[in-house]
């Protein structure tokens, strides 16, 4: 069966012609081709005889056989969906054991409670500046002194030194008295789980010494000879983090003072005065960037060893900041059977992904051997693609997983052999004060260097944790239904890139102008960091109307706010939503109508390796190499027949089905996909076809008129024809 589109044959028009001529002739008129007639030639539709093959059956179509080229094609699609559905559960079982790995080595419920704890003791209960007899004593009805302050309070020097003898010292010294002696029993109830080791390090942070920027003027107004800028901290911290302590370890020339819990209360507090006095010699107030306080704490429940960081930093504006943190380590890594079995299965998939590439990697060199080439040259081009770059990065973060990780097991071992000691065996330290001093340190250094230690391997795990879904995107591209998001990335990758460079500017220009208007008054705007921070937030709908309508006023404020969200939230985000949409129209439109799902896909493949197990099937790897080996030009059509005839052993049931899948991939290839914004430059390519069309009709219906009436004077317009 066949439709044609029937046109005037050349006999017809040969005697319309000849009809036309006579006729002007007749009239007294010479046959006149009008350029008008010819200047949209370029948009006329040539007919052709279109064959509809689409009425026969799929068997039908296939009897009349399938181009090579088509078949090799399909078989090359399917061998590909067939490697990712067999390897997409691989790549799910690691991504779930890994996430499970993760969570059971942070433990971050367990951590996070032992760090609020502790910050709310310290800041909440750490009182001083006590008033003796104080009213608010007596309304309270308390039988000891009233501490009127609490961390949040210290704002002077003084602050730091009545911190640190009435409030934090006695927290872990196990008394709260300010003349008794130090109930050594009353450490076993303080801290109920936790409980204060050996003693507590205290170490000053010093600045280089400079000079004024204005020498002369700082010694007639300030009586300043030399200064010491302290730039680390001109500004408010944006948070306690550990790295930024773990990264300012306590180096040999910075000044150190030990304090232990064996010795006697009178003994440490007056250390403490010595120490921290705003006139001591130790507190160097001029070149002091931060005092900082450390003290282990062993939890014998959980089997954790955590170090309390009570640090105060000196900013030469004069403000004074305060930071609590409370890190904590874990001194049995394995205590659960569940981690174990699921870091083995982990470890197991891993090596899976070492074997897998091996292979591919013997087999290239192989390959680039018979081709006389470079070995390492075609191993770097099959790792510079995409997806197998991937798995490389997968390796090479897993290897450096596995290193750090048992490098911080023998870490947590070490300290666990360290507070089975002599030492630290017992509740208080024994020894001399060098020793105990000593043995304290060490105690602090590793702990210190186990923090950083963990502190990489949760940013290698972070890292691994983006590299092992990247994966599972590999299983999922040679899936036409689930690789539709990465393929709409892939089509819409260079707009984003080029929208991204008008939003950033664009935000950055307002995060700048916060600054500028109010930097000075309103923390959020205080620096760079935080200002697009703030930004960001209120693009994501965190509206902070109140802070800068008070600080800059209401009409600055609504001026900033207004102008944008207007371009950044509601205008530059949408055009973000419409370039994005647009590309997923387009990448959606493509994918075919005989699209296998992921379930199907599964069905299938589990089909074919059943019988292939059986005996009644080739596998698509050897039906593909059997027909490439044959060498036949790609033009050349198939028949099942023949099909059967070249592949050896093929049977005719999977012939057909070879060769049907391989006509359904050319009919939706040949299929026109388009996305949003093509079908409208469509439309107004169209619209403009038929207005050449109407023209020329137009043009031609005022001649055919003219002809016949005999009344054309001059070239025929559609102005005077209409």
């Amino acid at each position: 069966l066949s439709m044609h589109h029937h046109h005037p044959s050349e006999a017809h028009l040969e005697h319309h012609d000849k009809g036309r001529s006579h006729g002007s002739h007749e009239h007294g008129m010479t046959p006149v081709q009008s350029p008008a007639l010819l200047q949209h030639e370029h948009l006329a539709l040539v007919g052709e005889e279109v064959v509809d093959d689409t009425e026969f059956s799929e068997l039908e179509r296939v009897g009349k056989g399938v181009r090579v080229g088509q078949v090799i094609e399909h078989l090359s699609t399917e061998l590909s969906e067939d490697t990712s559905c067999r390897s997409l559960p691989g790549a799910i079982l690691l991504f779930a054991c890994f996430i499970v790995s993760c969570l059971q080595a942070e433990e971050p419920t367990l951590n996070y409670s032992t760090r609020s704890l502790l910050n709310e003791i310290l800041t909440e209960d750490a009182n001083f500046a006590y008033i003796p007899g104080s009213q608010f004593q007596h309304d309270l009805g308390a039988d000891q002194d009233v501490g009127m302050k609490v961390l949040d309070n210290a704002n002077t020097r003084q602050d730091v030194h009545s911190w640190f003898r009435l409030g934090f010292f006695p927290l872990f010294q196990g008394s709260f008295s300010l003349d008794g002696p130090a109930d050594m029993s009353a450490i076993i109830t303080q801290w109920e789980y936790n409980s204060a080791i050996g003693g507590i390090r205290l170490s000053q942070e010093l600045a280089p010494l400079g000079d004024c920027r204005d020498a002369s003027m700082a010694k007639a107004l300030a009586n300043f000879d030399i200064c010491s800028p302290a730039f680390h901290y001109l500004s408010t911290p944006l948070s306690p983090h550990l790295p930024d302590i773990l990264a300012r370890e306590v180096k040999e020339d910075d000044p150190v003072r030990w304090f232990f819990f064996s010795e006697d209360w009178s003994i440490i507090e007056a250390r403490i005065d010595e120490t921290l006095r705003p006139n001591s010699t130790w507190l160097q107030r001029r070149r002091s960037e931060s005092v900082r306080a450390a003290v282990p704490l062993y939890n014998p429940e959980l089997h954790t060893l955590t170090v309390v960081y009570a640090e105060f930093f000196f900013a030469r504006s004069g403000k004074q900041w305060a930071r609590v943190l409370a890190p904590t380590l874990k001194l049995q890594v394995y205590y659960k059977l569940f981690h174990i079995v699921v870091d083995v299965v982990c470890a197991v998939l891993v090596l899976q992904i070492f074997y897998a590439e091996g292979k591919e990697v013997r087999v290239i060199v192989i390959e680039s051997k018979r081709q006389r080439m470079t070995p390492f040259k075609a191993i770097f081009e099959h790792f510079t693609q995409f997806w197998n770059g991937v798995d490389c990065l997968c390796m090479i973060g897993f290897s450096f997983l596995v290193f750090y990780w048992i490098g911080h097991i023998q870490n947590a071992q070490t300290l666990s052999d360290m507070l089975a000691g002599d030492l630290f065996g017992q509740r208080t330290m024994t020894g001399s004060e060098e020793e105990k001093a000593q043995a304290l340190r060490a105690l602090l250094d590793h702990v210190e260097m186990s923090l950083r230690h963990q502190l990489t391997v949760a940013y290698i795990r972070s890292i691994c944790l983006f590299l092992v879904p990247m994966r599972m995107f590999k299983a999922f591209s040679a899936q036409a239904r689930l690789s539709i998001l990465t393929r709409t990335f892939t089509v819409c990758a260079n707009d984003v890139f080029h929208f991204l460079l008008i939003f950033f500017t664009l935000f950055m220009s307002w995060a700048v102008c916060g600054i500028v208007l109010f930097g000075n008054s309103i923390e959020e705007f205080a620096d760079f960091e935080r200002a697009m921070n703030t930004c960001l937030r209120v693009v994501l709908g965190e509206i902070v109307w109140h802070e800068v309508r008070e600080e800059a006023g209401p009409i600055v404020a609504a001026l900033w706010l207004w102008t944008f969200c207007f371009v950044n939230s509601l205008v530059v985000l949408n055009m973000l939503l419409a370039i994005i949409m647009d590309a997923y129209t387009e990448v959606k439109s493509s994918v075919g109508t005989h699209s296998e799902t992921l379930l199907e896909q599964a069905w299938e493949t589990f089909t074919r390796w059943k019988a292939r197990r059986a005996g009644h099937r080739l596998s698509v790897k050897e039906v593909l190499y059997a027909l490439e080996d044959k060498q036949l030009p790609p033009d050349v059509k198939i028949t099942p027949a023949s099909f059967c005839d070249i592949v050896t052993g093929l049977g005719k049931e999977q012939a057909e089905e070879v060769l049907i899948g391989a006509l359904q991939d050319a009919d939706d290839l040949e299929r026109t996909t388009h996305s949003v914004s093509a079908v409208i430059k469509m439309v107004g390519a169209v619209d403009t076809r038929v207005k050449a069309m109407n023209r020329n009709l137009t043009l031609l219906i005022g001649h055919s008129v003219a002809s016949s009436n005999g009344a054309v004077k001059g070239p025929a317009t559609p102005e005077s024809i209409l």
